[in-house]
């Protein structure tokens, strides 16, 4: 059968490499990982394995740094580029898209502050195809903003890196790992180590019903050896309140849904292709002629297109920034994000559900994995649950109370002493 990725729906010639931007010479090879993911993504759903080959080969390929200026080694890609990217991973296998999800995150901190310490060295490793990945998130009673991993000293001269996270999406395929902790005075920092580095341990404990390749489960740090150069404070420069790191972060998670709606209509459309077989009670002989499977399909391709422009508008929106009366020039696309992310979750979350009602009980057998569409979407919208979303923008519109510029999960009581300052994730997580 020929693969998903390279049907004559309308979809395609939006995600081949050359369309998202990358040069004749790559482009073959980048379409070739790309549908090598999409043949294999419900196998993979259901029977496990890796993407560990695939995301390397994107990363040699250029693809991971392409953000990065061309004077930097990258192919100076705009950050709407990046999102399109996204969705087209995420149109292949969402567990790809979300693997690379604090990578492109840290790459967009990179391009943004490359005056700041330390990011002279994230942008050779990126260049040079390495990965990043971020472990912010710790479970359990862990004040909201507050963070229990620690790096002090060990009484040698050196400093050592002691704690455990979860929700350590893509670690474990990555190079690098940017680690969310306290130095000994409380204060916020964050510390870079290697994935190979000893006392550097990936659980793969993820046990969500969806998403399962993305490695988001346990990473523990016991005594890992910290190269001072490789940890930084909080940076002065992004102390000012703005709604733009979460709203990129949150972003990713949409662009992320738009792929999974984009496949779940191509599933839907490839699977009736050509089919005889239907129901004695229809109202046509074969599915392409009955006008109730036409009206779902067709309501499955609205979703996937009106998620398709949303999400790149916004984009636009966050690349540029505007004038704001509240003094954040990305106030308005932090707002725009916040807005789609009450909406188009439950949007794509209908349509995968109701993929099953263009068929019969030939569309629920394993082997081909149409239930995935709706168990990545389910996973992917509950970290940031739309009703909250919708009471702070409710707030904001009855009693001007600004939107939070970082979504954080945590207790609310018994903080420690370092909770004083808001974490500085670069990865945007926000799971309970």
């Amino acid at each position: 059968m020929t693969s998903a990725l390279q049907s004559s729906f309308r979809f395609a010639p939006f995600f081949t490499a050359q369309a998202l931007g990358l040069p004749p010479s790559l482009a073959p090879r980048v379409d070739a990982v790309l549908d090598t993911l999409g043949d294999r993504a419900a196998g993979r759903d259901r029977d496990g394995g890796s993407l560990a080959k695939e995301l390397r080969a994107l990363a040699e390929l250029g693809v991971t740094s392409a953000r990065l200026a061309t004077a930097q080694g990258g192919l100076g890609w705009s950050y709407a580029q990046n999102v399109d990217l996204l969705i087209a991973l995420a149109r292949a296998d969402s567990s790809a898209a979300q693997s690379l999800r604090s990578h492109f995150l840290y790459v967009e901190h990179l391009v943004r502050h490359p005056e700041l310490p330390g990011n002279a060295f994230g942008v050779a490793e990126v260049a040079g195809g390495k990965l990043f990945a971020s472990a912010t998130t710790e479970i359990g009673p862990i004040a909201v903003g507050a963070v229990g991993t620690t790096v002090a000293p060990d009484g040698q001269g050196r400093l050592r890196l002691n704690g455990s996270k979860f929700y350590t999406t893509g670690a474990g395929y990555a190079d690098w790992v940017n680690v969310f902790a306290a130095d000994t005075e409380g204060t916020h920092i964050l510390a870079t180590v290697a994935l190979e580095d000893q006392g550097v341990t990936v659980v793969d404990d993820w046990d969500g019903v969806g998403q399962r390749l993305t490695m988001s489960g346990t990473m523990q740090f016991e005594q890992v050896l910290v190269d001072p150069a490789r940890v930084r404070p909080r940076a002065r420069s992004e102390d000012t309140p703005s709604g733009l790191q979460d709203a990129m972060a949150q972003l990713t998670h949409l662009a992320t849904l738009t792929g999974i709606a984009i496949r779940a209509f191509e599933d839907a459309a490839a699977w009736l292709h050509g089919r005889k077989r239907h129901f004695s009670h229809a109202a046509a002989s074969v599915p392409a002629d009955d006008p109730l499977v036409q009206e779902q399909v067709g309501r499955l391709e609205a979703v996937a297109g009106t998620a398709l422009l949303a999400v790149r508008s916004a984009a636009l929106q966050l690349q540029t920034p505007r004038d704001n009366v509240l003094g954040d020039p990305y106030a308005d696309g932090h707002r725009a994000v916040t807005q789609l992310q009450v909406v188009l979750p439950a949007l794509v979350l209908d349509a995968t559900q109701a993929l099953f009602d263009i068929g019969g009980g030939s569309m629920v057998v394993a082997a081909r994995g149409l239930d995935r569409h709706w168990r990545n979407a389910r996973t992917l919208a509950s970290h940031n649950p739309s009703p909250q979303k919708a009471r702070v923008l409710g707030h904001e519109a009855l009693n001007g109370v600004a939107l939070p510029t970082i979504w954080y999960a945590g207790t609310a009581a018994g903080a420690p002493a370092n909770a004083a300052a808001p974490a500085p994730t670069l990865a945007g997580e926000s799971q309970p």
